[in-house]
């Protein structure tokens, strides 16, 4: 059972089906999404009522994402944040900073050439990848031969805080 179907929140009507299908292997699955922006090194989609557009915001026919072998993994490991193995992806499925072992999980079962970049400007132990509280889904990618790649999920109904707000203005 769904955590937003316990509480009442949440309507499950409004998510849009998306055929995910992996460039490199061709196989494929479905991912119903909330409304959401999802932003790759070139590629750009955004995916709201019920239709999937390009960067240019034109619809993409049968709400197919042809994405590379990594950003299936990484679509796919967003998805079963939540641990329900659905295949949902909304805010249930933000669980911090353990979803940079959940992606790298990921990008190995699917034999990708690409891992999660350990970022050593910060922190000798800090990944490249989280999901924000505030709804992002952010991976930073690098293969053996030190190409860096940038993968996000945004979902269009979280936002963060207004930065310029008072303390007190966030509980209005």
């Amino acid at each position: 059972m769904r955590l937003n179907e316990v509480n009442g929140a949440g309507d499950f009507s409004n998510y849009t089906p998306v055929t995910v299908k992996d460039k490199d292997s061709g196989k494929s699955f479905v991912i119903n999404f909330a409304n959401a922006k999802i932003k790759g090194n070139e590629a750009e989609w955004t995916i709201k009522d019920g239709k999937v557009y390009d960067k240019n915001g034109k619809t993409v026919e049968d709400n197919l994402l042809e994405v590379t072998r990594y950003q299936a993994a990484i679509i796919q490991a967003a998805a079963e944040g939540d641990g329900e193995g659905d295949k949902y992806l909304d805010s249930n499925d933000i669980i911090g900073a353990a979803f940079a072992e959940k992606v790298e999980t990921a990008l190995q079962e699917a034999k990708s050439e690409y891992h999660v970049d350990m970022n050593e400007k910060y922190s000798p132990a800090r990944p490249e990848a989280d999901a924000f509280e505030y709804g992002v889904f952010y991976a930073g990618l690098e293969n053996a031969e030190g190409d860096k790649k940038t993968f996000s999920i945004e979902l269009l109904q979280n936002k963060p805080p207004e930065e310029d707000k008072k303390w007190y203005q966030f509980w209005k």
